[in-house]
Parts: structure tokens; sequence; C-alpha cells
């Protein structure tokens, strides 16, 4: 029998608690751990349909990327959605799992994912860490590589939007400069890493959502900013995870949401 701990167990070898944020509350958030595991299913989100479609399926553990719950309750009711949905996990004994910071900052985490998605040609190098926790070089947010060949930033746009299947991307200048030294950050741009950019002479960044003011101090410093969508930037981790889980339980049953892209 597969219980929700070994899964558990595994989640955590590959993507460390201690890599996590202080603030940041992965782990299991409601369930059993000795509860048996038949089926997992990943998505990013608890969202209504997610819960309709884990309990449709049967699911014994959700695993999520971004915690269901951050802050204290103090109910827990029909009330809301927020209540309703964590009621009906509950009630069709579906335990709930998050790996967050503590996904993006792994070695095969969020970054690692929208590499693969883009498959850009970089050069021997290849990608390093772009902002690395102190002690721990190999870990850390985002990634950032030299392209083999310069390109100019508009058709560098184009590019990244067709490689992750995307109308567009949202830019914050027309200025079409050749660029060389790309950096991902998955996600929600943090500001902290904005001098991190300027040393390592970044050409641009690509991200998920970036505040405007925050946007526009990149520019202003020669940072191109290409935003794809919170969502598009994080989406393919799941499938990475999912993949791993497969290699070591190849007898549970492992699904990923299929429509992660909502952005």
């Amino acid at each position: 029998m597969t219980s929700t701990l070994d899964v558990i167990k595994v989640i955590e070898a590959y993507a460390p608690l201690d890599l996590a944020e202080e603030w940041d509350h992965p782990g299991l958030a409601f369930g059993s751990y000795e509860a048996e595991i038949k089926r997992v299913f990943l998505a990013l989100d608890l969202r209504p349909e997610i819960v309709e479609e884990a309990i449709k399926t049967q699911a014994d553990l959700l695993l999520l990327h971004h915690p269901p719950l951050f802050n204290a309750i103090h109910e827990m009711t029909d009330a809301t959605p927020e209540g309703k949905m964590q009621l009906d996990l509950i009630r069709n004994n579906i335990s709930v799992y998050s790996a967050h910071t503590n996904l993006d900052r792994c070695l095969d985490g969020t970054a690692a994912a929208l590499t693969l998605s883009l498959d850009l040609d970089v050069d021997e190098v290849g990608y390093q860490v772009l902002q690395p926790l102190e002690g721990r070089p190999d870990y850390g947010y985002g990634l950032y590589a030299n392209l083999k060949e310069p390109q100019s930033f508009l058709e560098f746009a184009e590019l990244i939007a067709q490689r992750l299947e995307i109308p567009a991307c949202q830019r914050f200048t027309s200025t079409n400069r050749q660029v060389r030294r790309i950096s991902l950050f998955p996600g929600s741009f943090d500001e902290s890493c904005i001098e991190r950019l300027e040393e390592i002479k970044s050409d641009v960044l690509i991200t998920g959502e970036i505040k405007h003011h925050v946007a526009l101090m990149l520019e202003a410093r020669g940072v191109n900013v290409l935003a794809v969508g919170h969502d598009v930037s994080e989406r393919d981790v799941m499938l990475l995870l999912s993949a791993h889980l497969h290699t070591v339980f190849p007898d549970l049953r492992i699904e990923v949401d299929a429509g992660i892209d909502y952005n």
C-alpha cells in the first residue's frame, strides 16, 4: 500500500521544505498521512473546477503548487466558495498537499520546467541560478543563460509567445535592441532581484507577472521585460513533478489538470 506519507516523502526529497520561504505554508493542508493513495491529481491552484474533477476522478491526493491555506481560519462553512471547496474535499476523503516556494527554489523546479518549454538555444555554459540562496548556490529563484546568437527583442518576444503557445507577451517597451543574456523568473517577479539582474547584465527578463513600476525600473536599467502570465510561467512544473512521481510510483494513477492554461 502507498500512503499519503509515502508520496509526501518523495515530494519533499524532490523539493525540500527547508527551501521554502518563512512566510510560505507548503505541506499537507488537510487530510490523512496514513490514507491509502491510488490516484494523485496535480494542479496549480485550488479552484471549484479542480475540486469537481478531483471528486469525479476519485482522487485520493490533490497536489497543488499554490497552498490552499495561507492565513489562519476560524471557521469552515459552505458560506464561502473557499469553505465549500474545503468541505467537499474533506467529505470525499481527498487529502490536499502543496509544494510552493520550495518547488520554485529546487533544482528541477519551476524555472527548470520553463527552460524545457522554451527550448532556447543557449551557449555551452548553460543555465545558472539567478538568485541563489546564501550558502546553497545550487538552489534559488530563477535561471539565466546566454543565447548562442543575439536576437532582436521583438523577434525574441514573438518566439517566446510561440513556444509557450500564448497569443502574445506583455512588453514594457517597443525598443527593438539586440538581446543575448536572458533571465527567467517564473511566477511573480521579486523586486529584490533587480540588483541581481543589473549585476549579471541581463538583457531580457521573462516572468509570469510584474508590478508596473518594477517593470519601469528594470527598463530604466536596460532590462527588457516579457510577462507571460503567472500560470503560463509555472504550469509545466506540475508536469515535471508528475513525471518524477510516476517513476517512483509506477502503479499510481497520476493525472495533471488539463486546464492549467486559464490565463
